[in-house]
């Protein structure tokens, strides 16, 4: 099977439909809904094929939804098959460039692991969050035996993966000022696996939170 790095982003983004990547969408529209306004802005950071985005915008008509990434196919697809009335994309790297706005909530689902400058990253998702806003971040969670040897063979392979730093992020939040208000573990079902039956999911929400069983950590975090 070839890596998601050789997958048009039409294919990247049907890969990644199913049972993970709903409760994935499920998890950020929960945050979303409890803290955003008419009115407010909410960034995808490295939306990828925009389909994430795109579901939680949905439900929000009256907010501002923004999708960026690096990859111009990603964008360029996001914007084909996914822009409407409340939901744009553009082509952007945040510890880079300046959006030009703030925003009420940014989210992030497997981003982190994948800067290289991860200071300079935080910084701008610091300065780009509204004095009382939300940062949610899912990253691989190296403390899962099998999530640990799926990156350790993606990175032996040269490809842009690594594990994901729990210590090295909280600094670097800690140094910019943010407060991890919420650091768990989630998601033991693979992605492989595009649904499972209601017993499954019921003992999958039960046993999530140990922390070798949880395929992503998830962290909540806000400006101190």
């Amino acid at each position: 099977m070839r890596s998601h790095f050789e997958l048009s982003p039409a294919e990247y983004e049907a890969r990644r439909q199913g049972h993970l990547q709903d409760r994935r969408v499920a998890l950020v529209a929960e945050d979303v809904a409890a803290r955003v306004r008419e009115g407010d802005l909410v960034v995808e950071l490295g939306c990828g094929p925009g389909d994430a985005v795109a579901r939680i915008a949905r439900g929000h008509p009256g907010v501002e939804f923004l999708g960026v990434d690096v990859d111009d196919a990603m964008v360029e697809h996001a914007r084909a098959v996914h822009a409407s009335s409340n939901l744009t994309f553009r082509n952007v790297d945040i510890g880079r460039d300046e959006l030009g706005a703030r925003a009420r909530v940014v989210f992030g689902v497997d981003v982190l692991h994948h800067v290289h400058d991860l200071g300079s990253f935080v910084d701008a998702v610091g300065a780009l969050l509204e004095p009382d806003g939300w940062w949610t971040v899912i990253e691989p969670n190296s403390r899962n035996p099998y999530i640990w040897l799926h990156q350790e063979r993606m990175r032996r392979a040269g490809l842009d993966e690594d594990h994901f730093d729990r210590a090295a992020f909280e600094r670097e939040a800690g140094r910019r000022g943010l407060r991890v208000a919420r650091r768990t573990t989630a998601f033991v079902v693979p992605g492989a696996f595009r649904s499972v039956p209601r017993p499954v999911a019921r003992l999958e929400s039960a046993v999530e939170r140990i922390p070798v069983l949880g395929g992503s950590v998830v962290y909540g975090l806000s400006p101190s």
